[in-house]
């Protein structure tokens, strides 16, 4: 345990070196974060009607964004990770070495967490200078618990699918973004469901990250989710559980062909 701890810490300290203090990629990261709010919020402010809270737009503005920078960290620092992990041998060196990828993972996850603990604080400047202070309360804790908790054993199920074919393939780039960007809206991540179009709503619902999406929404906004809360909870869980133990079953797989077949070469994009 102590060996296991001490890796990770290690993993930790390089990363947060590398990209807090030595890269300048922190910095570019913010900027291109801020153009990319600006443009996205810029044509809300235009075409909201009159009479319409600054607040709540704002607030719905944010709670988007904040389930978005959750399922990129899954898509870009959980799944993609293996991409780098290939290109530069460490995925063979813990394998080989005995020590498996765990404490690696176990590393980035608290790097991730302070990744997105920043991006949200400096996206909550952004917004409250653009267009107003999102009002953000938590109403129902329980819901929050529940949506959250749903959320990241669905992402996990997710990222571990979307591993799976990097195992396979090597292969990343526009995949990734793709999914990044596509996912989150056809799955009710940045708009309520029940102003959603009825095709839009369907097929959010056929996905298991629209439940906990919905739960998330309701604690934080009041916005009442197209089915019941316990149902949103059941259905959710129930549907996150099976996308969770699929993704480890498809994952153990391709890392069974990868290590008998060797790693795919990995390709730009």
């Amino acid at each position: 345990m102590l060996r296991f701890l001490r890796r990770s810490y290690a993993v930790f300290k390089a990363y947060f070196i590398s990209d807090f203090i030595r890269s300048h990629g922190f910095i570019y990261g913010l900027m291109s974060m801020g153009l990319w709010i600006i443009m996205f919020t810029i044509p809300v402010t235009l075409f909201t009607p009159e009479g319409v809270s600054k607040d709540e737009v704002a607030s719905r503005i944010y709670v988007g964004i904040m389930l978005f920078y959750y399922f990129s960290a899954a898509s870009w620092d959980w799944a993609a990770e293996l991409r780098w992990m290939i290109m530069n041998g460490r995925l063979e060196y813990y394998i080989t070495s005995g020590a498996g990828f765990a404490p690696h993972y176990f590393g980035i996850l608290p790097f991730t967490l302070i990744w997105l603990c920043i991006a949200l604080v400096f996206n909550y400047v952004l917004i409250s200078i653009v267009w107003a202070p999102p009002a953000i309360t938590i109403t129902n804790y329980y819901a929050f618990a529940a949506g959250f908790t749903l959320y990241t054993v669905s992402l996990i199920g997710y990222a571990l699918l979307l591993g799976s074919s990097m195992l396979s393939t090597g292969s990343t780039g526009f995949f990734v973004e793709f999914l990044s960007f596509i996912l989150p809206v056809a799955t009710g991540g940045l708009f309520p469901l029940k102003q959603s179009p009825e095709v839009l709503k369907t097929i959010a619902l056929l996905t298991p990250f629209s439940y906990p999406a919905e739960l998330i929404r309701y604690s934080l906004l009041g916005i009442e989710p197209v089915v019941s809360i316990e149902n949103a909870i059941l259905i959710g869980g129930v549907y996150g559980a099976l996308f969770l133990i699929l993704g480890v079953i498809v994952f153990i797989i391709q890392l069974r062909k990868a290590l008998r077949n060797g790693f795919p070469s990995v390709s730009l994009w």
